[in-house]
């Protein structure tokens, strides 16, 4: 189709299915290790444990969780690291906007397949990944490891937890209602053009350009 005739309603793929089966994997282990693990932690959340059929379940339902969560997110930092966790200058007038969210939408500069705050998202949890998956096994395995390590491990797993729960809620707002055609893109791989262009023009001119070329 030539690119004089293309329509605002033409679906155009935007993610893999490996890449959907990817971002759900590492985002279902997430809410399972959230819900065990808190739990687990506190007593006062105890009847989330009753959900899994009680405490000895719930603690390998978290530990099996947290073996796709390490595995999903490797992944994830594999897929997704080029478009996801190098910055350009556009990135950075993009936090100078707010993105759009906190003031004025003009004069928002064009985004690449992730826009800025999608990839400080990523960052974070790829970060946030790391160290969860490297406390978790300490934590799992506590007679291997020294005695000082595994007592770190516990506040530096819980800050990680809490800094990504926080995120996790922004990033399925922003993901669902705050950008209505986001969710779609998620579940089916695809999107419209009119949705593309609004959200990622610089990624579809460089979508309509592979696609030109061949």
């Amino acid at each position: 189709m030539s690119k004089g005739k293309r329509s605002d309603h033409e679906l155009i793929q935007v993610t893999s299915g490996f890449e959907r089966l990817v971002h759900f994997l590492f985002a279902g282990s997430c809410v399972l290790l959230f819900l065990s693990g808190f739990g687990l932690m506190y007593h006062s959340m105890s009847f989330l444990t009753a959900l899994f059929g009680g405490h000895f379940i719930t603690k390998y339902v978290h530990n099996i969780s947290g073996l796709l969560f390490a595995a999903s997110g490797l992944l994830a930092v594999l897929i997704w690291f080029k478009d996801g966790a190098i910055f350009d200058r556009d990135d950075f007038l993009w936090f100078k906007k707010g993105g759009g969210y906190l003031w004025t939408k003009e004069g928002i500069p064009p985004q690449g397949r992730f826009n800025a705050g999608q990839k400080l998202y990523f960052v974070l949890k790829a970060i946030t990944w790391v160290i969860l998956s490297a406390t978790g096994v300490i934590m799992w395995f506590p007679y291997a490891f020294g005695r000082s390590l595994v007592t770190l491990c516990y506040p530096l797993h819980i800050a990680c937890v809490t800094a990504l729960a926080g995120a996790v809620v922004v990033h399925i707002f922003l993901g669902t209602i705050g950008n209505p055609g986001t969710l779609q893109a998620m579940i089916t791989g695809k999107c419209t053009r009119a949705w593309a262009r609004f959200q990622h023009p610089k990624w579809l001119q460089e979508y309509d350009e592979k696609h030109d070329a061949t």
